[in-house]
């Protein structure tokens, strides 16, 4: 193991260079603004959404508590509203919940999708660009580290003081350490500062549980590698490039390359390789399957039929004939017809949303050619905003909405009797709803289902790692 004395030189010499260059305050003070920027406008679309999900959580409730006497059934098509959980993280990275919606209509023989987006246009994919704090992160730091580190190599070369250097006896490689820690040194004062005030922000939101905790930190180590890969490409083309103005050039384009075409590319091709169906379309193919199910073979009336008489034989009615109750008849054909639709549903649904999670680890692979992908991949889905995030909430809210119906239908067979439809239940039924009772999935939801993310971070940071010292073994030391 080398010394530190003369890294730590080397880390002096470049740091106090670095800081004299104009580069560091205006680029440095851009991204800083414009991540406080990003920050309060996060911070205050959150607040504002907290708030507003709160009130409709409230208004949604006492509508369903305060409707007064009605059947159970035309309550079940009265219905209700839940919403996604807000989470301080979306103020780092909005994902796709803009563009997805986060309330979802409960109501019988149908299931809805997630309504109430912010930006009904952008697809779950495409609205992952607006203006946040990831945007500031993933774009511009890159670019301030090409601007501070394109020219430790070369400029050094053409002022001939690298071959100064070399002739006292200094390692290479200890040189390439001391010119990365410097530049780290020197970003991680402009962006440290910037962490430090978002956790604050984060907190004051209430984003100071042990979760979104856990989220922040392994987001941080994900920004690390992020900028370590273009801290090493960095200091290679430094080294290999003829000239400094060369390392420039390069650099710029593989930043281009990286951020801009890569993943606009990349959502195109996961749009052609699995296109999704219109919303008319996917309304048409349903109506379609209630009526003739499925396979296009089943008629909806035979279907119905069927369940309805296994759900008689459970129930112990197989040999009661004319003799069965009609309200515990209708009872019985109402569950039939909710099975019936329930399961075509869930196919169209379930259909349309692996369509959606195709597209996003189309995407997610393209971080083998593009690490600014993969990163905003894995942050989107560690702020908890990515579409598997959402998919595990619309789909515990379908489950929620099987059980509120389920027992509005059963209140009605059991209740109704003589009176059949014109039966009235009160408040104390509607107060038997069962709870919705979610809880987000934790981090390591969201490592497991962005890997190919993860792995393609690691892989570009060794990559850029390896590049860097074989650069530093082989750098010309004369211009």
């Amino acid at each position: 193991m080398r010394p530190p004395g003369p890294i730590g030189a080397i880390v002096r010499k470049e740091v106090r260079e670095l800081a004299r260059d104009g580069r560091l305050r205006v680029l440095g003070g851009i991204i800083a603004v414009l991540a406080l920027s990003a920050l309060i406008f996060g911070a205050q679309q959150t607040w504002q959404a907290q708030q507003a999900r709160q009130q409709a959580v409230e208004r949604a409730e006492a509508d369903w508590e305060g409707q007064g006497q009605r059947n159970p059934h035309v309550a079940a098509h009265y219905g209700t509203h839940v919403f996604a959980p807000t989470s301080a993280a979306t103020a780092i990275d909005p994902g796709v919940s803009a563009a997805l919606g986060r309330s979802v209509r409960i109501e019988a023989h149908r299931r809805n999708l997630a309504a109430h987006a912010r930006s009904q246009d952008a697809s779950g994919l495409g609205g992952m660009g607006a203006f946040s704090i990831t945007m500031v992160l993933l774009l511009l730091v890159p670019l301030l580290i090409i601007a501070l580190g394109y020219g430790l190599w070369g400029r050094e070369r053409e002022r001939g003081t690298l071959r100064q250097l070399v002739s006292t006896g200094v390692d290479l490689r200890a040189l390439l350490w001391g010119k990365m820690l410097a530049l780290a040194l020197v970003v991680g004062a402009v962006v440290v500062p910037t962490g430090a005030v978002i956790t604050a922000a984060l907190w004051a939101l209430g984003g100071g549980d042990a979760a979104t905790l856990a989220r922040l930190g392994l987001l941080t180590l994900g920004y690390g590698a992020y900028f370590l890969i273009f801290a090493g490409l960095t200091l290679y083309a430094s080294a290999a490039a003829r000239s400094s103005r060369a390392a420039l050039v390069a650099m710029i384009g593989v930043w281009g390359v990286f951020c801009l075409l890569t993943p606009r590319a990349a959502t195109e091709v996961a749009s052609a390789l699995r296109p999704l169906p219109s919303q008319a379309a996917f309304a048409r193919d349903v109506a379609q399957s209630l009526e003739h199910g499925i396979d296009g073979t089943t008629p909806r009336e035979q279907a119905v039929g069927a369940i309805t008489k296994e759900l008689m034989v459970n129930n112990g009615f197989a040999t009661a004939g004319i003799f069965v109750d009609e309200a515990a008849l209708n009872g019985f054909e109402l569950q039939a017809e909710a099975r019936w639709e329930d399961a075509i549903y869930d196919h169209h649904v379930k259909a349309l949303e692996d369509g959606i999670a195709a597209q996003e680890r189309a995407v997610a692979w393209a971080g083998v050619l593009s690490p600014f992908v993969a990163m905003r991949s894995l942050s989107a889905g560690l702020c908890g905003t990515d579409y598997a995030h959402h998919r595990h909430f619309t789909d515990h809210a379908e489950a929620w909405r099987k059980r509120l119906i389920g027992m509005l239908n059963e209140a009605f067979a059991k209740n109704a009797g003589a009176q059949g439809w014109d039966y009235r239940a009160g408040a104390e039924l509607w107060k038997q709803a069962p709870p919705l009772e979610y809880t987000p999935p934790g981090p390591g939801f969201a490592l497991e289902t962005h890997l190919p993310a993860v792995a393609s971070l690691l892989g570009w940071m060794l990559l850029a790692l390896v590049l860097a010292l074989r650069s530093a073994r082989r750098v010309k030391v004369t211009a």
